[in-house]
């Protein structure tokens, strides 16, 4: 019997007070269930049930997570768990706040000394302008560092040593596909940037030179369509990658570039090379966003880039080392 997919994405939901293993294992059988025990029609799951799903989900976190002087040891001193919490440390590692939560406790020593100076003072006052810098470098970090922290700790924490047992969250070294952002959404990402950073900066520069600039991204633009049309068609297969969207992170590196440019220029007295620099580069990128758009589904936005500056085909990808699966299930 098929399951109505808004009672799916209720329970659903509420499946994820379990841990995330837990979801991966059981999460399609306990929904077959509790359709066969739901009222016909049902579109979502009652509060009692989504209640004991909750409770029940806490209880499960609160089992299988190790102690807490060992947790303490592993967040702030980075100390290897035994291997019977392997399961949580890959669904830590796994997760979509790992980043945030391995910036923030790279910094637990900064937050330490914004305590002790706000409870040392003769008044207890936060000092909100370091908590403000505090957050931005822990926020530039999980955006700049986020997927080399998670590789390096997956590294140190899922692949057994020679003496452990292999488990089913186990990881070993091999050979993976690289991952390239696709050319859809993110050509429409850095094109909102790029407009942003020249419209916040186009009143500081003349407006003979940006229409100068203008004129010379037009030109740049239509060569860009050019190269696109022709090269686009014929690039070489790509076995050895797998397409990605982006994510939250790229929205951040976008948004601190346009900002640190903005920033950067300002100070430099000379916020007109921002304006003339974007404005110059615009109108191709948006040549190449619309060439994304309307392009195949497996073109990545290397290689509209590539194509659109040089104007000969994308290097092939080559498969490069990372991290597997140790057991394979053959269910």
């Amino acid at each position: 019997m098929s399951v109505d997919p808004r009672f799916e994405r209720s329970v659903q939901c509420w499946l994820r007070a379990y841990p995330r293993r837990w979801r991966s294992q059981r999460a399609d059988e306990v929904t077959a269930v509790l359709a066969d025990l739901a009222d016909p029609g049902a579109t979502r799951l009652d509060a009692r049930t989504a209640t004991g799903l909750v409770l029940a989900g806490w209880r499960t976190r609160a089992r299988t997570r190790p102690p807490l002087p060992a947790l303490l040891a592993y967040r702030i001193a980075d100390r290897r768990l035994p291997a019977r919490y392997r399961g949580w440390v890959r669904d830590d590692v796994e997760g979509a706040l790992f980043s945030l939560r391995a910036a923030l406790a790279a910094l637990w020593g900064v937050g330490l000394v914004l305590v002790v100076q706000a409870l040392g003072a003769d008044e207890v006052a936060v000092p909100w302008d370091l908590v403000a810098v505090f957050l931005l470098v822990a926020v530039l970090g999980m955006a700049l560092h986020g997927p080399r922290w998670r590789r390096k700790h997956a590294r140190k924490h899922l692949v057994p040593d020679e003496e452990e047992e292999l488990t089913a969250d186990s990881l070993m070294f091999g050979w993976i596909m690289r991952d390239r952002l696709t050319a859809r959404r993110s050509t429409g990402m850095l094109t909102l940037g790029l407009a942003v950073a020249g419209v916040v900066t186009a009143p500081h520069a003349p407006p003979a030179v940006l229409g100068v600039a203008l004129l010379t991204g037009a030109l740049l633009a239509v060569l860009a369509r050019l190269r696109l049309r022709r090269v686009v068609a014929g690039r070489p297969p790509q076995p050895a990658r797998r397409l990605v969207g982006p994510t939250v992170r790229h929205v951040v590196l976008t948004a601190a570039g346009v900002a640190v440019a903005s920033v950067g220029t300002s100070w430099l007295g000379r916020p007109d090379v921002l304006s003339v620099a974007a404005l110059a580069v615009l109108p191709g990128m948006v040549v190449t966003w619309h060439a994304a758009r309307s392009g195949p589904d497996d073109l990545a936005l290397v290689d509209v880039l590539t194509i659109a500056v040089t104007g000969g085909p994308p290097p092939v990808d080559t498969f490069r080392e990372g991290l597997v699966p140790a057991l394979v299930s053959t269910d």
